[in-house]
């Protein structure tokens, strides 16, 4: 019934991706959203709010909760007040992002494995070329 479906399709493959990457984080501690927005952080030092949300393709105000829960742990550290912050990674948080940087690494490798190497590429590819042309029809 559902076969055809591009959202029904799309929200299980999320649902099933999300399990496995929850699960892979959940060792450090983490959610795979935190985890991201670190390695951001790390690719990208001394970023801004609004800098970060862009990478991360999020709204401010989630980006905001993502920083809180990662200041909290001690992870990042805020530099400056209102619009003109910036966040830095601590020592703690480098550490804890070579050990993301390594589970990202194995996920991408299994997912290769399980799809195929070409049929994974081509995969993501596909996926980032209509993500592109739904940004540019619905904005």
């Amino acid at each position: 019934m559902f076969d055809d479906c591009i959202y029904f399709n799309l929200a299980t493959l999320s649902r099933q991706i999300t399990k496995i990457w929850n699960d892979e984080f959940a060792v450090l501690g983490l959610a795979p959203s935190h985890g991201y927005v670190l390695a951001a952080l790390t690719e990208n030092p001394d970023a801004s709010q609004k800098a970060l949300s862009e990478i991360m393709e999020l709204d401010a105000s989630t980006i905001t909760r993502f920083i809180d829960a990662l200041a909290n742990k001690k992870l990042i550290e805020k530099n400056g007040i209102g619009k003109g912050a910036r966040y830095t990674i601590t020592p703690e948080g480098q550490a804890l992002s070579q050990q993301i940087y390594k589970r990202m690494g194995r996920l991408y490798a299994d997912m290769q494995s399980t799809f195929g190497k070409r049929s994974f590429s081509n995969f993501v590819t596909g996926l980032r070329a209509a993500k592109q042309t739904l940004q540019e029809a619905y904005q």
